[in-house]
């Protein structure tokens, strides 16, 4: 038996009636009274942050407007066909490119990052402060490359159309994957991400989480499906989930990697659009390493 609950502004703590779903919900300007929170969901205390306001909407709306043209002119690459979505820049976890490429791709990602985002507003400096913050002060970065020089994305743009979604996942199920060869060397095995949303649909394209866990320990080669085709495996409709809605300027620290998510299928015309992360801590856990 299914239960779905969607988590509305100023839920504080939630507890019932989604026991499993532990999440803490505060705005941009609060965030030195949370200084522990991100590590409260590496050790499994929490599921996700939700910090509102995080960006004004009229800045959001304006980088939209951007995306929107393509300007800057990013690296466009796509995701499955069916998903009806693409990236600008390059998701790791779909890389087939010879690794040369993507890191030179990397660098004028990081340029046209900066274009779009002015210095002071900037992801690489005010998005990655406020998590530095709630992370006791942990410096979050690109993670480093396999040469001197060399950065992974920090982050990739995705913009979701009419009837796209993301399948069913957990994303500790990617270290398997070829393309995480080095970055396991530099990380540790348990991945969360965060989610800036910069342009919400007209309506769906929520990210439901789903009361079904995957450990670091527990992912395997069989599971590590770029197509969702490994959702098939589980009845979603038997699973308790809860659906987190974001305005523009919101974003969501979540434990994406132990839990089951996916993003709901975009209703009406207007494209979703957000930035998204996935960050594990660097194995001197003195740093928080990020990548696209």
């Amino acid at each position: 038996m299914t239960s779905t609950t969607s988590v509305h502004e100023q839920t504080a703590l939630v507890g019932a009636p989604q026991p499993f779903l532990r999440l803490l919900e505060f705005d941009c300007d609060d965030t030195d009274q949370h200084l522990d929170s991100i590590g409260h969901i590496r050790d499994g205390r929490l599921t996700g942050i939700i910090v509102r306001r995080v960006y004004d909407a009229e800045f959001m709306a304006s980088v939209t407007v951007r995306l929107e043209r393509h300007d800057p002119p990013f690296l466009k690459t796509p995701f499955p066909k069916k998903f009806r979505s693409w990236f600008y820049g390059h998701n790791l976890n779909l890389m087939d490119t010879d690794p040369k490429s993507y890191f030179r791709h990397a660098g004028a990602f990081h340029d046209q990052m900066d274009e779009l985002f002015p210095a002071e507003r900037g992801i690489n400096q005010h998005l990655m402060r406020v998590l530095s913050r709630l992370d006791g002060g942990r410096r979050y970065c690109a993670a480093p490359g396999p040469e001197v020089g060399q950065n992974y994305m920090l982050t990739t743009f995705r913009g979701h159309a009419e009837g796209g979604y993301i399948p069913a996942h957990c994303d500790n199920e990617q270290s398997v994957r070829p393309a995480y060869e080095h970055l396991n060397t530099l990380v540790s095995d348990h991945m969360y991400s965060v989610v800036l949303m910069i342009g919400a649909a007209d309506d769906g394209g929520d990210l439901e989480i789903f009361d079904h866990r995957i450990e670091p320990s527990e992912a395997s080669d069989d599971q590590s499906s770029n197509t969702g085709a490994n959702a098939g495996k589980i009845d979603l409709s038997q699973l308790s989930s809860a659906k987190i809605p974001l305005r523009p300027g919101d974003l969501i620290v979540v434990d994406s990697g132990r839990y089951l998510h996916h993003v709901t299928p975009i209703q009406g015309p207007k494209t979703r659009w957000v930035a998204c992360s996935f960050m594990a801590h660097s194995l001197d856990r003195n740093a928080v390493y990020c990548w696209g």
